[in-house]
Formats: C-alpha cells, sequence, structure tokens
C-alpha cells in the first residue's frame, strides 16, 4: 500500500516539478531611449508599460536601466543579472500639415511622424537576437507617436524572446 501511494504521489509532483522548472520567464533590461527629446526615460517607461500588458506574464519580467549608452547599457544588465537587454532610438520625426474638412470651416492640423528603432541583444554574449525600426503618427504631439511605437516594440521583443527560448544559466 506504502508503493502505491508512493507512486501516486510521485505521478502528482513530478509534472508539477518540471512545469515550474519550465516556466520561469526570462529578465529583460530596457534602457533609457535615445535620441528623445521628451526625456530619456519617458520612451522606456512607455515600454515598460507595455510590456508589462503583454498577455503572456510567463514570457519576462522586465526591469528598467537608468543608462542609455551602449558601452553603458550591456554592463548595467549584467549588473541586474538579465538575459536578455532592449535599446530603443528615436531615429526620425518630422511634422506634416493637414486640413480637416473643406471650405471655410477647415481646419489645418499637424501630423507628427516617428521612427524609433530597437534592438534586443542576449546579455551573456552580447548577441543580438531581434532589430527592427517602428513607424507611427499622431495629430498633435510627438509622445503619442512614440507609445505607439514602443507599443508595437513590446509585442515585437516578447515574440523575438519566445522564439529564442529559454536562457541557459551558468
Amino acid at each position: 500500500m506504502r508503493r502505491f501511494l508512493f507512486v501516486v504521489l510521485c505521478s502528482f509532483a513530478l509534472p508539477f516539478t518540471v512545469w515550474a522548472q519550465g516556466s520561469s520567464a526570462a529578465q529583460l533590461c530596457v534602457a533609457n531611449m535615445q535620441g528623445s527629446g521628451a526625456g530619456d526615460t519617458a520612451g522606456r517607461d512607455m515600454l515598460l508599460k507595455f510590456l508589462a500588458k503583454e498577455k503572456d506574464k510567463s514570457v519576462l519580467t522586465a526591469m528598467p536601466l537608468t543608462v542609455s549608452e551602449p558601452e553603458a547599457v550591456l554592463k548595467a544588465a549584467k549588473d541586474k543579472n538579465c538575459d536578455y537587454v532592449v535599446t530603443t532610438g528615436l531615429t526620425e520625426t518630422h511634422t506634416d500639415s493637414d486640413y480637416w474638412g473643406s471650405g471655410p470651416g477647415s481646419v489645418k492640423s499637424s501630423i507628427i511622424y516617428v521612427t524609433t528603432m530597437y534592438k534586443l541583444s542576449r546579455v551573456s554574449d552580447a548577441s543580438e537576437v531581434a532589430t527592427g525600426s517602428v513607424k507611427a503618427s499622431d495629430r498633435g504631439s510627438e509622445a503619442n507617436a512614440v507609445g505607439f511605437t514602443m507599443h508595437k516594440i513590446a509585442d515585437k521583443v516578447t515574440e523575438a524572446i519566445k522564439k529564442a527560448g529559454p536562457v541557459s544559466k551558468q
């Protein structure tokens, strides 16, 4: 009877143990945004907000870094024991004018266009996991347009980490 009880308990405990080992989320450090007129931390904080809202919370946990210089980012990420680090930079911003409506009641408005680059790297060997740029626009606020790009980057970073798989801890 004891042997039977032991086998039953092990059959329930073993899958839980395997599940618990495989469910550790990757640690992602998010550096300050480079080239942002709205302040270096504003873009980083928006990206952290969108990463926190990702549907699959088991993929990653994100934490801020207070640096943006490429040389300092990797060192800071290593110091915080991060598996991955993402850097972002505002590479383009321009404004065009547009008219709403027609005739004497038309209103002139500005459309702000931004391009934000991102680079996701593995901290252990500084290898590039994903890179790209994202474009967005807004009628009136550069910060809103940057926010739209950060939302897209959060999705891309999460997918890239899912595809890269677990990071081996040494």
